[in-house]
């Protein structure tokens, strides 16, 4: 299925928001085999988005997905241009208008504005779409072959409504049922892991399949039609790179880690510097992690190192804080303060500033302590800092997912 996309904004052009709607929608695509061609933002005026949707059709798409200009304000004209451009007649929905007046005189206790009157206009033609969690309701029209969705621009909304009401219809209208592998991996780029498995992947010449990295590592999506050439190819790139994989489901590496300590009966706390307690933050977003993680200590200055920690004076003082010494003596006095099974630790120069040419930005070394063993790790990132932080706590958690796994 052949799906265009028009996302729809002035904030978007100026920059002051990011398109994240165009990532999301473009993944969540590539997932249920409808294929992206066209990818175009315009800002909400009358003549860009007629010149938009010309552009668009010209092709004759399966599918065009509209973001952005159904809310309330007067710049918002999407759904005026939308309901000229397929020949609708624009209706005021009396009952959802009671049902908006009412949310806003009950829920929120305030009047409604007449600006949110046109959130009650409805086309002659088309479809309306639900939704779910807010008040601008989507719409649905057909032009020759090609159908139109167009929703609001908020991404919960628009995530919302892509997974009720357009999910649905592209499965019910794709004539090829697709299956899909996903594989999670860590601790490469995407070009390493390219070089490895793209050799595999094009002898499959009818599967597609992508790579979608982020700060905290690098997904592998392959689709196609036949389950058993899926698994074909999923073991050879388990084969190729098993280092790298920590799940072949959606879960993020924190979801596994509170698995496998719950499995293995072990318990896990943690020292953090760079991090600022960010590893804790990851851990405790898992629900039941509190049956695993017995708690952390942001240990950012030298002194709460020697004094919660325990990390020796004379390992700061001839190592530094950033160094493979230290980041061991945090990891095992955090264990034993907190008496846990496990001590994971990490201490780095995390940037823009600070860095050394002995101790350059983005140098971060990791700590490891359980009863039987103790050690540090090494990793050199980059200069920013906010990237600097995930990955650091990606690499620990990597680290920590690698140790589990021994067990098992």
């Amino acid at each position: 299925m052949i799906v265009s996309l028009l996302t729809i904004g002035n904030e978007l052009l100026k920059g002051a928001t990011i398109n994240t709607n165009a990532s999301w929608i473009g993944k969540n695509l590539f997932k249920v085999g409808a294929q992206l061609n066209k990818q175009i933002t315009v800002k909400d005026n009358h003549s860009a988005i007629i010149s938009a949707l010309n552009y668009l059709f010209e092709n004759k798409p399966d599918l065009v997905i509209i973001t952005g200009g159904l809310g309330p304000t007067a710049d918002d004209i999407t759904r005026e241009t939308l309901f000229e451009y397929f020949g609708a007649n624009a209706i005021l929905d009396e009952f959802y208008w009671k049902e908006l007046s009412d949310y806003f005189e009950k829920k929120l206790k305030k009047p409604i504005s007449e600006n949110n009157r046109s959130q009650a206009l409805v086309p002659d033609i088309g479809e309306i779409v639900p939704n779910p969690v807010g008040s601008a309701r989507g719409f649905k029209f057909k032009k020759d072959n090609t159908t139109f969705f167009s929703l609001p621009g908020v991404p919960l909304e628009m995530k919302e409504m892509i997974t009720s009401s357009i999910i649905p219809w592209i499965n019910d209208h794709n004539p090829i049922v697709l299956k899909q592998i996903k594989i999670r991996t860590s601790g490469k780029p995407e070009s390493a892991i390219a070089t490895i498995i793209e050799p595999i992947l094009n002898e499959y010449e009818h599967y597609e399949y992508g790579f979608f990295p982020s700060a905290y590592g690098v997904d592998i999506i392959v689709t196609g039609i036949d389950e058993g050439t899926l698994n074909e190819i999923d073991q050879k790139i388990t084969f190729a790179i098993p280092e790298l994989i920590f799940t072949k489901s959606d879960q993020n590496i924190e979801n596994v880690i509170v698995k496998l300590l719950a499995k293995n009966n072990r318990t896990l706390s943690t020292a953090e510097s760079c991090t600022g307690g960010l590893i804790g933050h990851r851990i405790t977003q898992v629900s039941g992690s509190s049956s695993v993680y017995h708690g952390g200590i942001i240990s950012y200055s030298n002194e709460v190192k020697e004094k919660q920690l325990k990390v020796k004076h004379d390992t700061l003082m001839s190592h530094g804080a950033v160094s493979e010494e230290t980041a061991k003596e945090m990891a095992s006095g955090v264990r034993l303060a907190l008496s846990a099974d496990i001590g994971l630790s990490i201490t780095g120069i995390a940037g823009p500033t600070g860095g050394t040419p002995d101790k350059p930005v983005g140098l971060v070394y990791i700590g490891y302590s359980d009863k039987e063993i103790t050690f540090g790790k090494k990793l050199l990132f980059g200069k920013n800092r906010s990237l600097n932080k995930i990955r650091s706590s990606q690499a620990a958690l990597n680290l920590l997912y690698k140790e589990l796994m021994k067990d098992i």
